[in-house]
């Protein structure tokens, strides 16, 4: 049997044998009978006129009711952006508090936010898998957030010599490595084939270290809570 890519972070489904996706919905779409899922509340949805925490919190965690929601995410915290950093914590606290509660592991969207991040997550002391989608950092990065059990997923900026994360990508364990497309046209076996590339090894072991790194968060996690 063929080992699959294993995109963890994708807004947008394909529908391919060879291919797993967690696929980010939105609130108000459904959850698919197929699939993997994830639903989260995005610091940018602060900007949405009328935006209430209370409210939205009550229909996440609806949404995370479905088996086949297997993530919390995307949520997080963006300095570069014009919500109120305050409101962006206590939201992203709540996030945490219940995906604690449900035991459903966390995506994170993090932009110049490693040391709050790091810093909620002793806070909170938390149990559940944490994975930074999209991470672009350096090797300092990596070892801080791994340090602390956050795994961490790449996307196109391995195709970019320039990206910070070029230099960096060989200091990630691939325990807790994993790969993504996000919103870039890019398909996910590009992706694959320049961290083979990078890591100087075959896109088959990286699939098999990624599959199963996806099988203990995902998989085990869903059938045991």
């Amino acid at each position: 049997m063929q080992t699959p890519f294993i995109d963890i972070h994708t807004h947008m489904p394909k529908l391919d044998d060879h291919l797993i996706q967690i696929v980010n919905l939105e609130l108000e779409a459904p959850c698919p009978e197929q699939g993997y899922y994830s639903y989260g509340i995005h610091p940018w949805a602060l900007d949405n006129a009328g935006f209430q925490i209370e409210t939205t919190m009550k229909r996440l965690e609806e949404r995370l009711q479905s088996p086949n929601v297997v993530a919390l995410g995307e949520a997080g915290l963006d300095k570069m952006h014009k919500a109120s950093f305050e409101r962006q914590m206590i939201l992203f606290e709540r996030q945490i508090a219940l995906s604690e509660a449900l035991q459903k592991p966390m995506i994170l969207h993090d932009v110049r936010c490693h040391n709050e991040i790091i810093a909620l997550r002793k806070k909170h002391k938390a149990k559940q898998a944490w994975i930074l989608h999209g991470f672009n950092g350096t090797e300092q990065d990596v070892k801080q957030l791994i340090g602390q059990g956050i795994s961490l997923s790449v996307g196109e900026a391995l195709l970019h010599p320039e990206r910070k994360i070029y230099a960096a990508f060989p200091a990630i364990d691939l325990d807790f490595l994993f790969l993504e497309t996000d919103m870039a046209e890019v398909g996910i076996q590009k992706v694959y084939e320049s961290a083979a590339r990078i890591l100087e090894t075959d896109i088959k072991t990286l699939q098999s270290r990624i599959l199963e790194n996806f099988k203990q968060i995902f998989l085990d996690n869903s059938q045991n809570s």
